[in-house]
């Protein structure tokens, strides 16, 4: 499989929703069956193939849709906009799952927490990737929790060297978990440029192995937000309209892997002539990739999910191009 790691941080609290709930939250975020918050990978992909077209200025000011004339290459990356005629996305998207997630803490303020399931899950992405270092960087997590520096020895050539001194530290006012002080690399690095909370992750992230208490903490940081409607003429609340919406908190740190299927047959790509394959998708990625900068690792900001209007869902997409396997 040929792709490449995706980084997502939330510069605003976000809401990608999960439609009606009978809970007590009226409109509660995306989560997997065991409970941790998600972002799909349908709802990511909106977002990218509408910025896409956006860099290319092919959305429609009639409709709001993409304008695949305008831009071939969002529709070949990405998808057209009429039937399956028209061929299937080169690029597929896995679902974005928290790497980090700042919840807060009483000794600390906040702090980022992560799971152990939560680490293995990205770390299987990031290997169908080749990304390896992810992979290493990942699995010092686990590694930091169960023994010490002194047990370990020296780093191996290769290996993120892992500081236990951390200790632990508290989520909310009362629950202690596990400290990992990670020494410096260049996977941590590019996690501390995300913003300017993510470089407290040089402090320390919390790694809780007991998923089923990794639930609970995490839910700590999860922001739920009363809205109501007010009745102008009465300067009182609409009957009904009070409600209750779900937000991952601003500084979340997601993280996700796209891969090419190739070969597939799209009339976007190389005008329709024959099959595209990974030299014609690399192509093809290289065409949007020009447009959002240059280098091996590509940045850019867009908007994810729904209360946009009310300054929710801005986040920055980081594409680590230089470490996979796609190399534009």
């Amino acid at each position: 499989m040929r792709g490449f790691p995706i980084l997502v941080y939330a510069v605003t609290s976000l809401h990608v929703g999960a439609g009606r709930s009978s809970g007590a939250v009226d409109l509660p975020i995306q989560r997997d069956p065991m409970g941790f918050p998600v972002v799909f990978s349908s709802s990511f992909k909106g977002a990218l193939k509408q910025f896409c077209a956006e860099t290319f200025n092919a959305v429609s000011g009639e409709t709001g849709r993409v304008d695949c004339s305008k831009a071939r290459e969002c529709c070949c990356l990405f998808g057209g906009e009429g039937d399956a005629s028209e061929g299937a996305s080169l690029v597929g998207l896995s679902d974005l799952y928290p790497l980090a997630v700042p919840v807060p803490s009483l000794d600390r303020g906040y702090v980022y927490l992560t799971s152990k399931y939560l680490i293995d899950t990205l770390a299987d992405l990031f290997r169908a990737v080749g990304y390896e270092e992810g992979v290493r960087w990942l699995e010092s997590l686990v590694s930091g929790v169960i023994t010490t520096n002194a047990e370990k020895g020296p780093a191996q050539p290769g290996q993120t060297q892992v500081n236990r001194g951390g200790g632990t530290v508290t989520v909310g006012i009362d629950l202690k978990v596990p400290l990992v002080v990670l020494e410096d690399s260049g996977f941590l690095r590019v996690l501390q440029g995300l913003g300017p909370m993510a470089g407290r992750l040089g402090e320390g992230i919390a790694v809780e192995l007991d998923d089923s208490k990794a639930v609970i903490e995490i839910e700590r940081g999860v922001v739920k937000y009363t809205r109501n409607r007010v009745n102008y003429d009465t300067g009182t609340v609409s009957e009904g309209a009070l409600w209750t919406e779900e937000y991952l908190p601003h500084g979340t740190i997601l993280a996700g892997v796209a891969f090419f299927n190739v070969p597939r047959r799209n009339k976007y790509c190389r005008d329709g002539k024959g099959l595209c394959d990974e030299a014609c998708a690399q192509e093809e990625l290289g065409k949007f990739l020009a447009k959002v900068g240059r280098g091996s690792d590509y940045e850019f900001y867009l908007s994810v999910g729904g209360k946009e209007t009310i300054g929710r869902g801005i986040v920055k997409v980081k594409l680590l191009t230089g470490g996979g396997s796609a190399r534009p």
